[in-house]
């Protein structure tokens, strides 16, 4: 039993031995395979210049109204004043994301509006949120008349739009990702191209 196990380990020591010299032989194609990718990625993202778009954010606390009779409610339903908002400010139907606002009820509250805006410019994007603000203000001033007591609806913090693009490429992470990928791919193809020259020596020797 000692003599098998001592045999295959035996056996697997050539076969690394084996596999790390055939790389080491062909290495220059290694290199070279590897380099070719990762300078064709490094020109990629080089030459990838999308048009910067920026994202805007404004957050609500919902107001609430209060009557004798059905005690405290919000002034208006969350989640049906997100979907308002999203049908009157929708201005370009063709775009998904891009130049319409995306309002949602924040996870995990009752009554906190989250609003998302995104576009190329950051003075448009602060302009749209302020305008939707406007609305959201002046609807909510007047529902609020028609009760006795009434906490208003309050912007929670000002309008964050960030500093920097959005989708901006990881220029870093694709040329990290090309060198390793066309390292792991030579290597795969040294040993392809190997077994298909070995095949047809084979295959020619069994022919004569």
């Amino acid at each position: 039993m000692q003599v098998q196990e001592n045999k295959i380990l035996n056996e697997d020591e050539i076969d690394l031995r084996e596999l790390f010299k055939t790389i080491w032989d062909k290495r220059f194609f290694i290199i070279i395979f590897t380099f070719i990718i990762t300078l064709i990625s490094f020109i990629y993202v080089l030459l990838k210049n999308p048009t910067p778009v920026y994202e805007g954010k404004i957050y609500f606390e919902m107001g609430e109204m209060k009557g004798e009779t059905y005690g405290s409610k919000l002034i208006e339903n969350t989640n049906d004043l997100a979907s308002l908002i999203n049908i009157t400010f929708n201005e370009n139907p063709s775009f998904s994301k891009e130049e319409n606002p995306n309002a949602l009820l924040k996870k995990g509250t009752t009554k906190i509006l989250e609003i998302t805006y995104l576009g190329e410019n950051k003075d448009n994007i602060k302009n749209k949120l302020e305008k939707i603000k406007e609305f959201i203000m002046v609807r909510h001033q007047k529902l609020s008349n028609f009760y006795d007591i009434a906490v208003q609806t309050e912007q929670i913090g000002d309008i964050k739009i960030s500093e920097e693009a959005i989708n901006k490429p990881k220029k870093a992470l694709i040329v990290t990702v090309a060198f390793i990928t066309g390292f792991i791919l030579s290597i795969f193809l040294v040993f392809f191209i190997l077994k298909i020259f070995y095949s047809f020596i084979v295959f020619s020797i069994n022919i004569n």
